[in-house]
């Protein structure tokens, strides 16, 4: 009888464990799962030398997925000589070499530089393929100002801005405030900003004839609402307008 007593006491420990503690996963930087390996390919995407871009966006990608991309960045410093994480950096970083190497055309990377740190590999592959970044970021914000629906559907007008945000984006420098115990939350402001400038982007490119209107009034609203609820709001006047010309 006792030992059912015990049986039971258990039973209602396990039961009254909080959630949060059963199946709880660790978020260090420095965790390695059983399905990372050196052969792993973390992304589809084949580094060819003139889609640099592309391939940067979707390792970036995949990398913060991992919480890896602090060591590429340089964000996670590499510990002091001696230090219990040294090991661990160390796995980590040949990891990365391995994963970044995977995902390069082997006619490049025959010709790559040997690195043991994936931040150097990393900045070796950015002097050779990334182009001169001025000219570029010209265009790209040329590209922006001249964007206009012209016949597109919201869908498609929405994902070619899209596109040329997110490459003028790998350009722009992240700016982060270097006081301690920082308040200001620069980098939620800053974000801010950039997301009402696309936001006018997006209005201003519109057909003048079929979404005039509905643009006059967002532009009304204070505050300006997100770019998403924006879009939203046009998905929906595109699919009515779309209704009232079935019905004629």
């Amino acid at each position: 009888m006792e030992e059912k007593v015990e049986q039971l006491k258990l039973d209602l420990d396990v039961k009254e464990q909080p959630k949060s503690d059963l199946g709880k996963r660790s978020s260090s930087p420095y965790d390695l799962h059983s399905s990372d390996n050196p052969g792993s390919v973390i992304t589809q995407v084949q580094l060819r030398g003139e889609n640099y871009d592309e391939w940067t966006r979707a390792m970036r990608m995949s990398l913060r997925a991992r919480r890896k991309w602090g060591f590429v960045d340089g964000t996670i410093k590499q510990p002091e000589d001696g230090s219990p994480e040294i090991e661990d950096w160390w796995t980590v970083q040949s990891m990365l070499v391995s994963w970044i190497l995977n995902t390069i055309e082997p006619s490049l990377r025959s010709t790559m530089s040997y690195f043991e740190n994936a931040k150097d590999l990393w900045e070796d592959i950015k002097d050779r393929f990334s182009v001169v970044n001025g000219p570029r970021i010209q265009q790209l914000k040329s590209d922006l100002a001249e964007c206009k629906q012209k016949g597109m559907t919201m869908v498609a007008y929405y994902g070619k801005l899209k596109t040329l945000w997110d490459e003028l984006a790998n350009y722009e420098q992240t700016l982060i405030c270097s006081c301690k115990g920082c308040k200001c939350n620069i980098a939620a402001k800053l974000e801010k900003r950039r997301e009402e400038e696309k936001a006018h982007q997006f209005l201003m490119g519109l057909d003048d004839v079929l979404y005039g209107t509905v643009r006059s009034n967002l532009l009304a609203t204070d505050p300006l609402p997100s770019l998403n609820r924006i879009y939203s709001t046009l998905v929906q006047e595109e699919r009515m307008q779309t209704i009232t010309r079935s019905k004629e």
